[in-house]
């Protein structure tokens, strides 16, 4: 008669196998909790992109283009203005040069970007002898600037400092005056 064979797993085997996916599971967790660490930065990446859109754009076409950075809104938007107007309006609003939408996002529900917000207390550019603006346009040369009536009266920008949060962390996103460069800080 033959003798009948168990078979199975002895103890040493799945405590070595535990250990295994105990030591993949602490490796792998801190990956995923950092893609949340990561929205701030994708966030200021994206306003800092779409502010050196609009001004690439008036340097390539020559043409008033810019943005408009709500609190309220929680909301970013390039825009061709209507510079015939008086006061100047929104002409149309671009499209994104990748994904062919119109160029107008929500930090705080995007889909990399949910969670994080403009958190500014006052509009966000400040225009030397005028005051605070939610928006700012570049001229031909790339400058940023403010423009108001048919005149045209001209006022330069004297800061541009977009404030992002998330949880406790922050973000700066600023516009330089005159040459229009922008950083992160």
């Amino acid at each position: 008669m033959k003798a009948r064979v168990e078979r199975g797993y002895t103890l040493v085997e799945l405590v070595v196998v535990i250990t295994i996916l105990g030591i993949v599971a602490a490796i792998a967790v801190p990956g995923f909790s950092s893609s949340h660490d990561k929205r701030l930065h994708l966030a200021a990446n994206k306003v800092a992109s779409a502010i050196r859109f609009a001004r690439d754009e008036a340097i390539r076409t020559g043409e008033e283009h810019g943005l408009t950075v709500s609190q309220a809104t929680q909301k970013v938007t390039v825009n061709k203005y209507d510079m015939t107007t008086a006061p100047i309006s929104t002409l149309y609003t671009l499209v994104h040069p990748v994904d062919k939408q119109p160029y107008d996002f929500n930090v705080a529900t995007g889909s990399t970007t949910q969670g994080v917000t403009i958190s500014n207390s006052q509009d966000v550019f400040n225009f030397t002898g005028l005051g605070r603006r939610r928006s700012l346009i570049f001229d031909a040369y790339g400058t940023p600037k403010w423009i108001v009536g048919s005149g045209p009266t001209t006022y330069l920008l004297g800061d541009g400092i977009i404030e992002l949060s998330y949880g406790n962390q922050r973000s700066l996103v600023s516009v330089a005056p005159i040459t229009g460069r922008v950083t992160i800080q």
